[in-house]
Order: C-alpha cells, then sequence, then structure tokens
C-alpha cells in the first residue's frame, strides 16, 4: 500500500512514475486496487467527471474491465472487494470503517483546523453548504465554536 497524493498533477515526475506503475501492475497477474480521496488532480479518462472519489480494482491476469466503486462528498464510502489468490474468496474492505478507525486513532479531530475553507478545488456550492453544516454541528457537539476564521 502507498500513499500517492503527488501523483495526480499532469507531468509531474511523480504522476509519471505513478502511471508507469500502474500500467506495469495492471498488465501483470498482480491485483491492483486504488483508492482516490482527492477532489483535484487527474483521473484516467474513463473515471473523469463521473464522481468526487472513487475506489477501483483491476485483477491480476483478468482481461476484463476495472471494477469501480464511485462516491461523492456526502456519500458513506463503500465497502470494495480485495481480491485474494484461488480459491480464496474476496474479502470486503469498508472503507468508511478503515477510515473512521484511522481518523479516530491518529487524533485528526484534535489537529486538523476546520474553522478555514475546505482545501481547493472549491466545493460545489450545495456540498458547501452541506460540509459547512456537518462542521458546525460535529464542533457544536464537541463545545467548540466554528467562529474561528
Amino acid at each position: 500500500m502507498e500513499y500517492t497524493a503527488d501523483n495526480k498533477t499532469s507531468g509531474s515526475p511523480g504522476r509519471e512514475a505513478f502511471e508507469r506503475k500502474r500500467k506495469a501492475v495492471t498488465t501483470s497477474k498482480t491485483h491492483w486496487i486504488e483508492i482516490d480521496l482527492l477532489r483535484a488532480g487527474e483521473r484516467p479518462p474513463e473515471l473523469a467527471g463521473k464522481s468526487d472519489y472513487n475506489a477501483l480494482l483491476k485483477r491480476g491476469g483478468a482481461p476484463g474491465p476495472l471494477e469501480v466503486w464511485y462516491f461523492d462528498l456526502r456519500d458513506r464510502m463503500p465497502t470494495i472487494a480485495v481480491p485474494l489468490r484461488p480459491p480464496f474468496d474476496d474479502v470486503p474492505l469498508d472503507l468508511q470503517g478503515a477510515f473512521d478507525t484511522v481518523y479516530a486513532r491518529g487524533h485528526y479531530a484534535e489537529s486538523v483546523d476546520y474553522s478555514g475553507a475546505p482545501p481547493l478545488p472549491r466545493l460545489r456550492p450545495a456540498d458547501a453548504v452541506w460540509a459547512e453544516q456537518r462542521i458546525r454541528e460535529w464542533m457544536s457537539e464537541r463545545g467548540e465554536s466554528a467562529a474561528k476564521q
């Protein structure tokens, strides 16, 4: 598993290295799972513009298409399939559950400043209102004020 946030800028060395690795792995017998939780950057043409976020699976050695799970900001992250070697069945990976666990164990609620504007690119207007309401409610439950701006 790798963290690859720097691979989204077209033409960057990180992007080019990522594309080479993706091609090498997806044409091999190795399974490839990619989870894109960044709103900015470049996506493969077959995924571009379909959702805020996605997870994809290319089964190793399989000629078939990608398996893709699309989700937006307001959606619960999906449970995706993690393939194992035969004769074992896929293992489900609850992305939302994993994210929630990492968020709690990493104490991100205490270390991330939610009082400012979300990072670029800007949220769609309806999503910005939704996010602001959610943050305000969450901070109120914690006894904090969102008016640190």
